[in-house]
């Protein structure tokens, strides 16, 4: 994906001290390092299969201000400001509040227009001082308290809204306030209704389907297996943009009625909507291989059809109960 920077704000939340500084001037975005740095930490979570879909709701302050900077009624930093208060407010009251960093940003991807809103947790490291007394210098090392995240690392909570569709996608974490746990990002912040994200959706339904396997005495690597096999299938055939989990439960338990409809109203309790959409990170996921790993230490790696398929693997009981593997017409080792 390509960002074009259009505008960026950074406020300081010292929730520690409760010096806050919120900024009056944008930053400057024609700054290679800068620019670099808020794109590239954009580029990192954008895409990202943890990102939930939400959708405001009707009374959303937030949704206000974001439709009155996009109306021109109040400016960019105002925006910013109004999303930097409300994370403040709700950051201060937390059971163990931690310094951070909030940048408000404005960018283009794919003709869409959007705000983007990064929580950059501040973390302590060593740097160096350089102290010169008259003639002698002395290299010095001391804390310094409020680095930034690298780009390397994930942002672990933003949000990022289209300002035309006010199509929401966030990721938030649980925080203890007042003894209560809630996700700022979406209950205080955005204040918005949301769904579970794709990779939570995908992580689901594979352990439902073992789950239910499990409880009823079947095989549970094979269910696995039949998951990635229909999802690998699919993909080859149909280039498909989404998982039917009504036919995820049909591959995985064909045959099983009771197993199928157990396993379907599992993953509906669970919040996994009928269609989960793919994305790279799924497509990786689930058209990897099985991994089979024994108490003797031996770890197994396999395409998903070869799984009790005779012409490529056998899994023998033996007669005092133990478990033998056979890997038939192999050609090479390698």
């Amino acid at each position: 994906m390509i960002v074009g920077l259009k505008n960026a704000i950074l406020h300081i939340l010292d929730v520690t001290s409760g010096i806050n500084v919120y900024s009056d001037e944008l930053l400057d975005i024609e700054s290679a390092e800068i620019n670099n740095f808020i794109t590239k930490h954009i580029e990192k979570i954008y895409d990202s299969a943890s990102l939930r879909p939400a959708e405001f709701k009707p009374a959303s302050g937030f949704r206000a201000k974001i439709r009155e900077y996009a109306n021109g009624d109040i400016s960019f930093a105002d925006m910013s400001k109004n999303a930097a208060l409300r994370l403040q407010e709700a950051y201060a009251h937390e059971a163990e509040p931690k310094s951070c960093d909030i940048i408000v940003c404005e960018f283009v991807t794919n003709d869409r227009d959007m705000i983007g809103i990064l929580k950059c947790d501040n973390s302590t490291g060593m740097t160096h001082t350089v102290v010169q007394d008259g003639e002698k210098v002395l290299n010095n090392m001391i804390n310094h308290y409020a680095i930034l995240p690298p780009v390397s690392k994930k942002i672990a909570e933003c949000a990022f809204i289209d300002t035309e569709t006010e199509e929401v996608r966030y990721s938030g974490k649980k925080h203890k306030i007042d003894g209560e746990t809630v996700d700022i990002i979406a209950e205080l912040l955005l204040e918005c209704e949301y769904e579970i994200s794709p990779r939570e959706s995908v992580n689901t339904v594979t352990r439902t389907a073992k789950k239910v396997a499990l409880e009823n005495g079947a095989d549970t690597i094979e269910a696995a297996a039949k998951i990635k096999e229909y999802v690998t299938k699919s993909i080859e055939d149909n280039n498909f943009e989404f998982i039917d989990t009504e036919a995820v439960a049909e591959a995985v338990f064909e045959g099983l009625p009771a197993m199928r409809e157990e396993f379907s109203e599992k993953i509906e309790k669970a919040g996994v909507p009928k269609k989960v959409e793919v994305n790279q990170y799924i497509t990786k996921k689930m058209t990897s291989n099985v991994k089979l790993s024994t108490d003797t230490g031996v770890e197994l790696s396999f395409p998903p059809e070869y799984y009790r398929n005779p012409k490529y693997m056998e899994i023998i009981t033996n007669e005092d109960g133990t478990l033998s593997i056979k890997l038939n017409n192999i050609t090479e080792l390698h």
